[in-house]
């Protein structure tokens, strides 16, 4: 029974394109805990049940596997999620050779990406979307490419490959993501950075995003920001301006 709550827990996390970390942020549980479910060495408290449901979209008898689940077809989950992953264009993908593989897969152990993104927001104001790694062996086996929604930001390749490469390649992602964010800035984006501004600050924009600003506006307002050159960072203000403006 555990083990058939975590991979349908995994397959519909999946699904719904959330990480581990997102997933438990939902939930106000660590990604530790998330990754116990899915390895069915643990097992949900009973009181989780009804938000794990509420957030991957799916009845408590699809969790438990007691029903089929109506979106899949055949029972074929593999091809189910391999279509559904490659069917929207990405606002941040790294693409790497075959050589680049031991690399990545070493420094996702580590948690240096999550240290530039904090401090790639904390600097800019700039919320590092989430990072989709996939190999692709079409490119020499030492290279590696920076993608926006399909369009090549960057690319290079890595003479030596060592314990700094993917600190380079992981820099060279966040300044591309610096440069080209007026572009990658998306409504679910902007919707991410609302929700972190309604908890760190309560009541500066309860009544007034999404009800009387769309994320529409308040993402076309940063954009116009982004290319001018200027910060996003005070985003108490530039709600204010939004604000004024009704």
């Amino acid at each position: 029974m555990n083990k058939n709550i975590g991979e349908n827990m995994c397959q519909y996390r999946k699904y719904k394109r959330m990480t581990q970390e997102e997933f438990a942020s939902r939930l106000g549980v660590t990604p530790q805990a998330v990754s116990k479910w899915e390895r069915g060495t643990g097992l949900p408290d009973v009181s989780l049940i009804e938000g794990i449901c509420r957030t991957l979209d799916i009845s408590a008898n699809t969790l438990l596997g007691i029903e089929d689940n109506k979106i899949i077809e055949n029972d074929n989950v593999t091809m189910k999620l391999e279509i559904t992953n490659n069917m929207f264009a990405e606002p941040l993908v790294l693409e790497f050779g075959e050589d680049m593989i031991p690399c990545v897969v070493s420094g996702l152990e580590t948690d240096y990406i999550n240290t530039v993104r904090s401090e790639l927001v904390k600097s800019t104001g700039i919320l590092m979307p989430v990072l989709r790694l996939k190999d692709n062996i079409a490119l020499e086996k030492s290279a590696y490419r920076i993608l926006s929604y399909d369009k090549t930001l960057y690319e290079d390749r890595i003479d030596i490959i060592d314990e700094n490469t993917y600190k380079i390649i992981v820099d060279r992602t966040a300044e591309e993501c610096r440069k080209n964010y007026a572009a990658m800035i998306n409504k679910h984006i902007v919707k991410i950075m609302m929700d972190n501004i309604k908890e760190l600050y309560p009541g500066s924009a309860d009544d007034l995003v999404p009800d009387k600003i769309s994320y529409l506006q308040l993402q076309r307002k940063l954009q116009d920001k982004l290319k001018k050159g200027q910060s996003i960072r005070d985003m108490i203000h530039i709600l204010e301006e939004l604000e004024e403006n009704l």
